[in-house]
């Protein structure tokens, strides 16, 4: 199958194509050639490529940021998100869209499922659901495509919450994270490999994909820490807990928004690990290459 990443040169992005290329054939354009606020062109260079399948990565991630400029946000979160699925519809293919678990306002204080009521609390939130309505916008049949909500992405192809942690523990500088917001910490190359088995089946609508299990930052700080220690690396980093109201940021979080799925096991698929085993293995994997390097 051709398969077309739109932000395939981002931290979920870049995971696929080694993970494709068994059995697919994986295009990357750039985001030069494939701006997804761009209509007309990213039209042109679907027809040109002429994919089977979509997987939208790309997205503006930046929360706060997203706070300042909301015109920014909606042109990509909402209507970039829109225009994927519209050029997509033109030849006949799917697509797979990632959203956030910020469409929630986390009020439920329980794992969210795939039908629980949105209620987002930011710009953020807000454009991110609009785009998931967007792909989702009811045709003469019902839509083909499926929507990927997931939280708390770390990888290897950006630096982010895991990295930065482990760099300020080396430097023995005291690392100060949020204690009261909990969700699911997901590892990017475990979410890229259940997409990729995603592809075999006709899943469509909405489903949750994150890791197992819920924490807070403060909690994933210490257990970054603490895994530091055990591989010798430094173990003599504080750990300090604050609150959003502290920081006094832009945008609102969600306190409590783990995801949960309802859906995965009637699709044959297994939940993806839990957090700490994902923590584990990136772990290793960035010491690895540290090391080689």
């Amino acid at each position: 199958m051709r398969i077309l990443i739109t932000g395939g040169h981002g931290m979920l992005g870049q995971e696929f194509a080694p993970l494709l290329a068994p059995r697919h054939e994986a295009l990357t354009p750039s985001h030069a050639t494939c701006n997804i606020t761009d209509e007309a062109a990213l039209r042109r260079t679907f027809t040109e490529s002429k994919p089977e399948l979509v997987i939208n990565c790309a997205a503006y991630s930046d929360v706060d940021g997203c706070e300042r400029d909301p015109e920014r946000a909606l042109s990509v979160n909402a209507q970039g998100a829109g225009n994927v699925a519209r050029a997509a519809e033109r030849l006949g293919a799917r697509v797979f869209h990632i959203s956030t678990d910020y469409v929630f306002d986390g009020t439920k204080r329980k794992p969210y499922t795939e039908q629980d009521a949105t209620n987002p609390l930011s710009i953020y939130g807000q454009s991110k659901l609009e785009g998931e309505r967007r792909v989702l916008l009811p045709a003469a049949k019902p839509s083909p495509h499926l929507v990927i909500r997931t939280s708390w992405l770390y990888g290897r192809y950006r630096t982010n919450f895991v990295d930065k942690t482990v760099e300020d523990a080396q430097a023995g500088k005291p690392i100060v994270a949020v204690a009261e917001q909990v969700s699911c910490p997901t590892w990017t190359f475990h979410l890229a490999q259940r997409i990729v088995e995603l592809i075999e089946t006709r899943a469509s609508g909405i489903l949750h994909l994150a890791g197992t299990g819920e924490c807070s930052r403060y909690e994933m700080a210490r257990a970054i820490v603490s895994r530091l220690g055990v591989s010798g690396q430094n173990s003599t980093a504080e750990v300090i807990s604050t609150s959003w109201e502290k920081l006094n940021r832009p945008a609102r979080r969600p306190l409590h928004s783990a995801l949960i799925s309802t859906r995965l096991a009637e699709l044959g698929l297994a939940p993806l690990p839990s957090w700490q085993k994902a923590l584990d293995e990136y772990m290793r994997l960035r010491h690895s290459i540290a090391v080689a390097g």
